[in-house]
């Protein structure tokens, strides 16, 4: 074992396979909040994609991997628009561990109401503690 992959004992818990998911609605005070933060001054008719990718941030950074994860790059791939107040729910899954550079590939899956698929797509992670 390498000295990084030693200093990084939370890296060397993580399993190809591994997931964590977050649920969350956005009803119209949120899209009205954030369409006052954007600067836009109509009302949005469905979830703004960037509140999706934001479930995923949220993911990477607090669950799976979790603290000490910084984004190397991202693709989401989106299908049909999530609705007001759909139930949402975000997961992220490991899909390939490179410890000699501590780099985490995931995959990443919104689902809506029904099983519709949101959005789908990949990440990859550098883990740094």
């Amino acid at each position: 074992m390498s000295e990084s992959q030693m200093s990084l004992p939370r890296f060397n818990k993580l399993r190809t396979g591994d997931s964590a998911s977050v649920s969350r609605r956005f009803g119209r005070e949120a899209l009205n909040e954030w369409c006052r933060l954007a600067s836009i001054e109509s009302e949005w008719p469905e979830v703004p994609e960037p509140l999706i990718a934001g479930l995923f941030s949220y993911l990477l950074g607090e669950e799976l991997p979790g603290h000490g994860t910084n984004y190397l790059k991202q693709h989401m791939q989106f299908h049909q628009p999530a609705r007001v107040d759909e139930p949402l729910t975000a997961t992220v899954t490991v899909t390939r561990l490179r410890p000699d550079k501590a780099l985490v590939n995931l995959e990443t899956r919104c689902i809506g109401e029904g099983g519709r698929l949101i959005c789908e797509g990949d990440a990859l992670v550098l883990f740094q503690c």
